[in-house]
């Protein structure tokens, strides 16, 4: 029986692993072998402790980050204004997910970190372990399981449902800028009718254009047609001005990707011998959300939660749940707030639907 099983190789659950080993544990992390979905993410400056403590942030570098210059947005009025919150010397940087994330399994497998490459179907409780049945129709016994499955979450339903809160989609393309075309590093962002637009560098002259609506309000065809998709960009302000100045031709995306982007809650992180950390436990909005940020330190207090219960002490279990339900919390009327700013579109229904959202509704999604 192995101590310690590690659902998902995201963020969150390569923390958790690298935390464990440092901990003189030996977990076994399960996760089928497939590449990391790349749609160009910002890294807040909130990550950088995390990356420290677990002695990753000297992977940022040139092929992996780009240091941000901020935040710009349209949102609320018309006007293009810098986002107070994204300070010089404190707006994270532009990652390119994918490399990033090769580099720290890397660092896992030199420190001797046991993997099995299989998707997890789902679990059985017993009073002194789990079983976890994959995929390849085995089965492997752990005292302890961390869930960093993701979205998905293996271990959500029956007593600990996952709740969708609203029906976000990503629809986005990756474009490579000429070698001659010199793009600022900042995030923009635009507010339209029927959701909001979001612009990003990459690490290598590439440039991230996603576009956040709710799944019924995709418009028919737009998988399809690049056309469409053009001219969904040319009705933005601050968007249409930023690709034409970099001579992007947006219509020539080779393929639209999709991505689902909504705000899913859990009201409880632990469950018997089963924690939840990342996406597994909440994913949110990634308006204001810090969400690799949050990956990193629920990964690691899951992992610090784990090792304290190995040793029959159940205090850092009670302190990581209550931290991160008061977080999210927290978050969920931030994101209310942000969405209650912007009124030009009173009558579409993505920004109603927005607004319709009580705070008294927040918190009941939060309660045990």
């Amino acid at each position: 029986m192995h101590q310690v099983a590690i659902l998902g190789a995201g963020m969150a659950g390569m923390a958790c692993a690298r935390t464990l080993l440092r901990r003189g544990c030996r977990p076994l992390l399960i996760a089928p072998g497939h590449d990391v979905a790349n749609r160009g993410e910002t890294l807040s400056f909130r990550a950088s402790p995390h990356l420290e403590s677990l002695g990753w942030l000297g992977l940022l570098d040139a092929e992996t980050a780009i240091a941000s210059q901020g935040r710009y947005s349209v949102w609320g009025s018309a006007t293009l204004r810098r986002d107070a919150f994204h300070q010089e010397g404190a707006s994270g940087w532009h990652i390119d997910r994918q490399r990033l994330e090769t580099r720290m399994a890397r660092t896992l497998d030199a420190d001797g970190l046991v993997r099995q490459c299989a998707g997890a179907r789902r679990l059985s409780r017993a009073p002194d372990h789990v079983v976890v049945d994959l995929a390849d129709g085995s089965s492997i016994e752990a005292e302890f399981v961390i869930d960093c499955s993701g979205r998905a979450s293996v271990t959500s339903g029956g007593e600990a449902p996952l709740r969708r809160l609203d029906k976000l989609v990503a629809c986005y393309g990756i474009f490579e800028l000429e070698q001659d075309v010199e793009a600022v590093p900042a995030t923009l962002v635009e507010a339209v009718a029927a959701g909001w637009w979001y612009m990003s560098m990459l690490p290598g002259g590439r440039i991230l254009l996603c576009f956040f609506t709710d799944s019924d309000l995709l418009p028919a065809g737009l998988r399809k047609d690049m056309t469409l998709w053009a001219d969904m960009v040319s009705h933005t302000h601050a968007i249409s001005a930023r690709v034409t100045s970099l001579g992007i031709d947006v219509a020539a995306c080779a393929q639209l990707k999709f991505a689902p982007a909504s705000t899913t809650t859990m009201s409880g992180m632990i469950d018997h011998r089963i924690v939840r950390a990342g996406d597994a436990a909440t994913a949110l909005d990634p308006l204001g959300a810090n969400g690799l940020a949050i990956a990193l330190w629920s990964g690691i207090q899951a992992a610090e939660s784990v090792a304290g219960a190995l040793a029959g002490d159940t205090t850092a279990s009670r302190r990581y749940e209550r931290q991160f339900l008061e977080g999210i919390a927290s978050y969920l009327a931030t994101q209310r707030a942000m969405y209650a700013s912007e009124r030009r579109f009173p009558d579409a229904p993505f920004w109603q639907r927005r607004n319709d959202i009580s705070l008294e509704t927040i918190s009941s999604d939060l309660e045990a």
